[in-house]
């Protein structure tokens, strides 16, 4: 596109406006999905997650076929527990291993060979979805304690060894060699991603997300004890469970920030991706104690830094409406998989921008005709007074046919204009 640079700069103030609750020129689209694009060029899932030079050809058809307003093509999060281990040691080594797998694909996960993900063509086959699930935890419920008084010791000598089948012993030849083969990774990323943004920058491209701050209830049942066994924590040792999100807190908020800071220098945009997981299992009491304060405190720290918390409330949150309008108005944008937006606007009011209204059950399963229904009711919804972002499920289109999801788009252009 000869004149990218004014096609992007439009679609960041499009979501800069919606953010702030007011009314863009047209309903924008923003979207995170890594394996719908690899569907749609024809290349197998495996190539997309494994094989930067396909991930960056799929990309760039892809960004230039569909031009949404926001586009992440992101991949997996295993080396998050390594990256964070490293904190204590090296920020900036911290945040090259937090970041390989989320952008460089699955080669942090060939070398450490991790428990929690099972990738397309690896341990899955290679047109099938990864996965991320720990089969056991790998902090015992006696090991808090540790975690609270030296985190990044304790994570490094413990939790590292349990995580990464190739690191489990430390001083072995298999690690040495493994953590080399990852330096050796990380050094090509940093042109990987000027290649990946340059050339996607050309198809006028902006990402949906291109940052990342998790939460400190959601690192811990997701990396380190898994929800059904942090569940019992929470009755059995609450106090403990609150320090230790109290001790890492700001770790994951300093990850946030520097993540936002690549993403606002190399694409522009400021949104940080906040991923909530753990809403869906709380009660309201359970969650107002040990989880949302946590959320809170990392939301208005980004704010406070010119950060845009895009906050993604995977699951249901019905029962959690009332936190919302704690949060600040007109800076953060509120993404929702399965709680209903007119539910959400009923009790924040115009205020805030929401995102979502498509479920990924309808591009998979339904007809152009139902999208292009459900889309034209989804907007004349929530598009008044704008702050409304439309978008679908975290990560959820991979298997949309291609027609319902051509159809998605066309029919924001044809209802979403203001």
């Amino acid at each position: 596109m000869d004149n990218f640079e004014e096609i992007i700069n439009a679609k960041l103030e499009r979501m800069e406006t919606a953010t702030a609750g007011k009314e863009p020129d047209k309903v924008p689209i923003g979207i995170a999905t890594t394996y719908f694009p690899a569907k749609y060029a024809g290349v197998t899932y495996e190539d997309m997650f494994h094989d930067n030079e396909k991930y960056i050809e799929v990309g760039t058809k892809f960004a230039k076929d569909f031009n949404w307003d926001g586009l992440s093509l992101h991949r997996s999060f295993e080396s998050v527990t390594l990256g964070a281990a490293l904190a204590g040691f090296d920020p900036d080594v911290a945040l090259l291993v937090v970041v390989s797998s989320v952008l460089a694909g699955g080669a942090s996960h060939d070398i450490l060979d991790d428990i929690y993900s099972s990738n397309p063509g690896r341990e899955v086959g290679k047109n099938v979805e990864s996965q991320f699930v720990i089969d056991e935890p790998v902090m015992k419920d006696t090991e808090y304690d540790e975690l609270i008084n030296r985190p990044f010791d304790f994570l490094m000598d413990t939790v590292v060894p349990r995580a990464y089948k190739s690191l489990s012993n430390l001083s072995s030849p298999t690690a040495v060699g493994s953590l080399l083969k990852l330096g050796m990774e990380l050094g090509k990323f940093p042109s990987f991603l000027g290649d990946f943004v340059g050339k996607m920058r050309e198809q006028a491209w902006v990402p949906w997300y291109y940052a990342l701050n998790p939460n400190p209830l959601d690192f811990i049942g997701a990396w380190l004890r898994d929800f059904d066994t942090l569940s019992l924590d929470l009755y059995r040792m609450p106090d403990k469970v609150k320090k230790a999100c109290e001790t890492i807190v700001g770790v994951l908020t300093a990850v946030g920030k520097m993540t936002g800071n690549i993403s606002k220098d190399m694409t522009g945009s400021r949104r940080v991706f906040c991923p909530i997981w753990y809403n869906t299992y709380l009660s309201p009491e359970k969650y107002k104690e040990f989880h949302f304060p946590y959320i809170k405190q990392i939301v208005y720290d980004l704010v406070e830094e010119g950060f845009t918390p895009l906050m993604s409330f995977q699951g249901r949150y019905d029962h959690l409406l009332d936190t919302l309008t704690e949060l600040p108005k007109g800076k953060v944008i509120l993404w929702f998989d399965k709680t209903d937006l007119n539910k959400v606007r009923d009790v924040v009011g115009d205020d805030y921008c929401l995102a979502g209204g498509i479920p990924s059950s309808l591009l998979i399963g339904g007809t152009p005709e139902k999208v292009t229904q459900h889309v034209e009711k989804v907007i004349s919804e929530q598009k008044p007074n704008g702050g409304f972002i439309l978008s679908t499920e975290f990560n959820g289109m991979g298997d949309a046919k291609v027609e319902n999801v051509k159809a998605m788009t066309e029919a924001v252009e044809k209802y979403g204009k203001y």
